[in-house]
């Protein structure tokens, strides 16, 4: 082929590809890339005492199904195929969502249920360290409890005195006291067993050392998965946080792209004023519903309404197609508020 045989067929003025073309080309694009993706591909967190979990499970994308028990009250979207001719360098396997190890035997009259956050704390030697917190708030708005486990000891931020204690007869620990101007708070950290450090803050009027023991005597093994669950991901990527029964945030350590979702309690009637840079809004099936998808200048911002009235927000980087963001969102799970 020639340069002027060139420029009729690819130049400005030639005319426009069809669908075939444009997607031959992809395909071969994307068989060429996927396995040097594959080979940086690692999965995430594993579990030290009572730290995060996560592992891959063999699950193939067009498979990926949740199954939940009618008694578990979960809102469950139910599976999303691919098209069998699309091709991606992206792919899908089902992810473990969080899982809160501890709890309170018996809660305290006056303190709601729990709301559960992760994310990273600095260790002594400055290592950052995974930690889970369940926030027990309290009807009077200042008798709060916070109930945190890791897998290391992580010290106060603040220069403040910590004083050594043992906590049931032969578990070290330390304790903190603190005075603000909303009043006393307590801290007690101590390991409960090999490789899972407990903090128990007391505010109010568990803000005393007596009313944390008291807690800390009521600490047992309690499994409680997170609320808001993603359980489908692209391979490799890790949890990097949640919070509040909220948010979760997901991200792949090797390029520092994120996924998030986010629980809202109504869908807006504007999904395009929510997000930056909004290039096109259409709508998309996610099990049934018509959920509003935006593609924005670096990816995708998709609203998925739920039959409580509520609705979630899933942000996506751009290298995740359409059908994998529909299909991401199709296996969320939000469990009712907690107990």
């Amino acid at each position: 082929m020639n340069d002027l045989e060139l420029l009729r067929d690819y130049g400005p003025d030639a005319p426009e590809a069809s669908s075939a073309a444009l997607s031959g080309a992809r395909r071969r694009l994307m068989a060429e890339v996927a396995p040097a993706a594959s080979a940086r591909r690692r999965w995430g967190w594993g579990r030290a005492g009572g730290g995060l979990h996560h592992r891959r499970v063999g699950l193939g994308f067009a498979a990926a199904v949740v199954v939940a028990a009618a008694a578990g009250g979960l809102f469950v979207l139910s599976e999303h195929r691919a098209p069998a001719d699309r091709s991606t360098a992206v792919q899908l396997v089902a992810f473990d969502a969080p899982v809160y190890p501890i709890g309170l035997q018996a809660r305290p009259g006056g303190l709601a249920a729990p709301t559960f956050s992760g994310g990273v704390a600095r260790d002594e030697q400055g290592n950052e360290r995974p930690v889970m917190t369940a926030v027990f708030l309290a009807t009077d708005g200042v008798s709060d409890v916070y109930l945190a486990v890791g897998d290391r000891y992580v010290p106060p931020d603040a220069a403040e005195r910590v004083r050594p204690v043992s906590v049931k007869g032969d578990e070290p620990g330390f304790v903190v006291e603190r005075q603000a101007q909303s009043g006393r708070s307590v801290v007690l950290s101590w390991e409960r067993r090999p490789g899972q450090w407990v903090t128990l803050t007391g505010n109010g009027r568990f803000g005393s050392e007596t009313a944390v023991r008291a807690l800390a005597s009521t600490v047992v093994d309690d499994s409680q998965p997170v609320p808001l669950q993603v359980r489908l991901a692209p391979v490799g990527w890790q949890l990097a946080a949640f919070k509040d029964n909220k948010t979760v945030t997901l991200r792949d350590p090797a390029s520092g792209e994120e996924l998030s979702v986010n629980l809202v309690e109504a869908p807006a009637e504007d999904p395009m004023s929510l997000v930056s840079g909004a290039k096109r809004v259409g709508t998309v099936q996610v099990n049934g519903r018509d959920s509003d998808l935006v593609q924005t200048l670096d990816g995708w911002f998709l609203q998925v309404p739920l039959p409580d009235g509520t609705a979630f927000h899933l942000q996506a980087p751009a290298l995740l197609t359409e059908e994998q963001v529909a299909a991401v969102a199709a296996q969320v799970t939000v469990a009712p508020r907690g107990r």
